[in-house]
């Protein structure tokens, strides 16, 4: 006879852990993730970006200026061989013949200033030529706000400078765009039959979870 005042005694049963449900997440995480990095590996494509924009920079028309600046120059026209000289510097400017002709001419007309401009760049634009665009042109950034106290025409001139290392800078990626290796079809669509294979065995371990399931639901009863 059970003592009085007590009731049956009852051992606390601990929740059952959803076996049936981490068994399914565990059969269907491999496929599915293999599926999914393929995928990403597969249609990956690289953004296209902008065509570059010359504006008025053309190392043509600059050589062009050189010449006429060299034939002025010998003929003692200093005035003109300055004109044409800033011309060629405005074109391309990092073309070093032309901050050369245009110190010689300065030096010719007595120009200090002019002078100075053209000292400050001569060296520096084969320095910067030869740099990453983007780096380049953080360094004309720096004295375009910056420019000496002596030379306050550096500033306008670091402008251009900037504008052109962006337009370099965004011929570069285009060239490397346009020149990347062209996928073969395989490589393109290796995707579809790897996928296709997936998703076929996370679908078979589905069903093999879901007979487990049934049938332990089935001893059970």
């Amino acid at each position: 006879m059970p003592m009085p005042g007590k009731g049956p005694t009852t051992t606390p049963v601990s929740p059952r852990a959803p076996s049936g449900i981490l068994r399914l997440f565990r059969r269907l995480t491999g496929p599915l993730a293999v599926a999914l990095l393929v995928a990403a590996c597969s249609t990956f494509e690289p953004i296209e970006p902008p065509k570059p924009e010359a504006k008025d920079f053309s190392i043509e028309a600059a050589k062009t200026a050189i010449g006429r600046a060299k034939a002025a120059e010998s003929a003692g026209n200093w005035d003109q061989a300055t004109e044409l000289y800033q011309e060629a510097a405005t074109r391309w400017p990092v073309y070093q013949d032309a901050w050369s002709g245009l110190a010689r001419t300065a030096m010719e007309r007595g120009d200090g200033q002019t002078l100075a401009l053209a000292r400050f760049f001569e060296d520096r634009v084969v320095d910067s030529d030869n740099m990453h665009p983007r780096q380049a042109r953080m360094s004309y950034v720096n004295a375009q706000e910056n420019p000496p106290e002596n030379i306050p025409a550096v500033g306008e001139w670091s402008k251009r400078m900037v504008a052109f290392f962006e337009y370099k800078d965004t011929y570069a990626q285009r060239e490397a765009f346009d020149n990347r290796p062209k996928r073969s079809m395989a490589e393109r669509y290796a995707i579809y039959p790897v996928a296709v294979g997936s998703v076929t065995a996370a679908v078979i371990s589905l069903g093999s979870v879901f007979s487990d399931i049934g049938g332990g639901s089935s001893s059970s009863d």
